[in-house]
């Protein structure tokens, strides 16, 4: 999956954790958890680009031997 089509797989993800952190009450329950959904899709990220950066080595070593 290409980061463009994680991007928009997660849009509408993104825009529910804003409107429940910028138009609910400071601490309130939809802030607690748009802030834990907020944590884990940042590991999801980190996953995501560290498994993206072992495809490309893995690719570009194949690429120099070549």
């Amino acid at each position: 999956m290409s980061i463009d089509s994680r991007c928009k797989e997660q849009q509408s993800v993104a825009d529910q954790m804003f409107m429940d952190f910028k138009y609910t009450k400071p601490g309130s329950q939809e802030q607690v958890r748009a802030l834990s959904t907020l944590s884990f899709l940042v590991g999801m990220w980190s996953d995501f680009l560290a498994s993206e950066e072992r495809r490309m080595t893995s690719a570009l070593s194949l690429e120099a031997t070549s």
